[in-house]
């Protein structure tokens, strides 16, 4: 017999008893929440299977840094974040439920399946067992492991970043250099082309790689597009506390030093394979190999998206690997566990109300900044934060929590870069997100980049 089991709950549907042991298990679980998750939720969901969705650091995935999907059917130009929103509505409408939370480790050796996550903020982790799982976990980006880069001594997230939907906005009026020469870097510059002063790209090869010649054609036609060919970037250099330079090399030039105020790398990616290395087969290049349709080396594992996909790596072909997984899946279900395609179906989900923003202050100007710096006899801990930023939206909530819990004790205030760009360019903030802790002289005690390290500075300031 086929039994879905709750924690703490007990639950009869005609014949079939549903008890509850200490884990939860669930038909089917998807790791991901990139658009092959999404849909692959949502053809679920309908089946009534109420499918989890672990989706990671990164809720949307990819996409959600686009901004400007002009090839997805339906829509003539839309928003990479918009889109992937739109969907995950659809989703939770169709009873699918999602976990702020990531995967840290897969057992697939045994039935049912047990996968362990934790939450994104830290934490302990907990186990989750499934009859059915669909991976949707895509890809990680490059790096060239120059000097400069990354590290203690680089300036990543200091003017070295891999987003331009990201990061691009801190750049307004400045020389800016796009590393790469496929579809990711054109996209990257047309972006940049619009906000900075001037873009330049290193191509390593003779010639752009990039297939979509409109894009290229347009990219071509800006006149603050510089395209160096044959050229590879060296060194990234700065003053300690943003990029100054950078040291690239030609093929017919040789090397030489360029004035440049931020490196954008678009050079690919590796899938996020590594999880799975000794319980699924994987490529040479780290890819998961499916055997039939999205089915992976293992009965009831199904793999979709850009973890599959060392080439086209597309929006609508991870959406039409998550349909035929879900697909499959919902056949596995049906053929080996006694005919019962579904669960009991449960309420979706009520949809979420916007809620205050509580003890947070929205600046709108530089001069309200100025007054609640100057005004307060707390600590102040200042959130630059953008609305199209998808760490910066996990880092909210938590920043409305804590600053119910320090209320008196330390005074949180919220900027938006895109409407206070004045403001971030004056504080040096050169990545999403970015928290700066002033003390009672309204001087900077500290400075963190990047959601797990802004999400360690209020549990520090909790435990104070």
């Amino acid at each position: 017999m086929y039994r879905c089991y709750f924690a703490l709950c007990v639950m009869c549907v005609g014949n079939f008893v549903y008890a509850a042991p200490k884990e939860e298990v669930y038909p089917v679980v998807v790791l991901g929440g990139g658009i092959a998750a999404l849909t692959s939720s949502l053809y679920l969901g309908r089946a009534d299977l109420n499918p989890v969705v672990i989706e990671g650091k990164n809720p949307g995935g990819l996409l959600t840094q686009s901004h400007s999907v002009q090839n997805w059917p339906g829509e003539m130009e839309i928003e990479g974040l918009l889109l992937t929103e739109k969907m995950r509505e659809q989703a939770e409408a169709n009873g699918v439920r999602f976990l702020g939370e990531e995967v840290t480790k897969v057992d697939f050796s045994k039935r049912p399946f047990v996968i362990e996550t934790r939450s994104v903020e830290g934490g302990s982790p907990h186990k989750i067992l499934a009859h059915t799982c669909i991976i949707a976990m895509g890809t990680e980006p490059n790096f060239l492991h120059i000097p400069g880069e990354t590290g203690p001594n680089g300036y990543w997230g200091r003017g070295v970043t891999n987003c331009a939907i990201c990061d691009g906005n801190l750049y307004r009026g400045k020389s800016v250099v796009v590393v790469g020469g496929g579809d990711a870097a054109v996209l990257e510059a047309l972006y940049l082309s619009n906000i900075a002063k001037e873009v330049t790209i290193f191509v390593r090869k003779d010639k752009l790689k990039a297939t979509e010649q409109k894009r290229v054609e347009a990219l071509l036609a800006k006149p603050n597009v510089k395209i160096l060919y044959n050229t590879r970037l060296l060194e990234i250099r700065g003053n300690g506390r943003n990029v100054t330079s950078v040291i690239s090399k030609s093929e017919k030039g040789g090397s030489k030093e360029m004035p440049m105020d931020g490196v954008f790398l678009a050079i690919g990616s590796q899938p996020n394979s590594a999880l799975f290395s000794e319980m699924l087969e994987l490529d040479a290049q780290g890819y998961i190999v499916l055997r039939k349709g999205q089915q992976t080396s293992v009965d009831g594992v199904y793999a979709v998206g850009d973890i599959v996909d060392p080439v086209y790596k597309q929006a609508i072909s991870a959406a039409g690997d998550g349909a035929k997984a879900a697909l499959q899946a919902q056949q596995y279900i049906s053929d080996r566990i006694d005919g019962l395609v579904s669960m009991q179906k449960k309420e979706a989900p009520p949809k979420k109300i916007a809620s205050s923003i509580g003890e947070v202050i929205e600046i709108r100007s530089m001069e309200q900044f100025k007054k609640e710096i100057a005004e307060s006899d707390v600590l102040v801990l200042v959130d630059f934060y953008a609305t199209w930023c998808g760490p910066c939206k996990r880092v909210a909530p938590v920043l409305d929590s804590s600053a119910q819990k320090l209320q008196g004790k330390v005074k949180f205030l919220k900027v938006n870069v895109d409407k206070c760009h004045g403001l971030s360019e004056n504080y040096n903030i050169r990545s999403m997100p970015t928290a700066l802790l002033f003390d009672k002289d309204g001087e900077i005690m500290d400075r963190k980049i990047g959601l797990g390290p802004i999400l360690r500075l209020l549990e520090d300031l909790e435990e104070r």
